[in-house]
């Protein structure tokens, strides 16, 4: 099998996902953020809600293999490695991968192992005083 190349490769961002929409639509839109800011690293990048709402990581993952993608990566936007980081991100990638076994799916390191995240977080309370 050879590599995907560029024009293959999807980004899933996965988050937890909430009841109220002004949240989800607030995740949605830095999604589509993050896909214009980093169009020359994915061809596509979609957002997955871990549950409250959908997509689902598996819906996700069907949209963006419809549009012809061959490798995903799955990043997982959590501060911790609790429950969800854990547990059920990598069983619900393993399901993803059963579900398409003809594609790469790879689970990335979650959001709060960034290393300039503290820097972030600091500067951005700095900004507000």
């Amino acid at each position: 099998m050879t590599s995907p190349t560029l024009s293959q490769t999807a980004l899933v961002v996965i988050a937890h996902g909430s009841r109220r929409d002004s949240a989800n639509q607030e995740f949605m839109q830095l999604v589509e953020n993050l896909a214009t800011d980093k169009a020359a690293q994915f061809a596509r990048v979609a957002p997955a809600f871990l549950e409250q709402t959908s997509p689902t990581l598996l819906q996700a993952c069907e949209t963006v293999i419809k549009d012809g993608m061959k490798k995903i990566y799955v990043y997982p936007l959590f501060f911790n490695n609790g429950r969800h980081v854990g547990k059920d991100i990598p069983a619900q990638v393993v399901e993803a991968m059963e579900a398409f076994p003809g594609v790469e799916i790879e689970l990335m390191d979650y959001f709060g192992l960034a290393p300039e995240l503290g820097s972030t977080i600091g500067n951005h309370i700095t900004d507000q005083l």
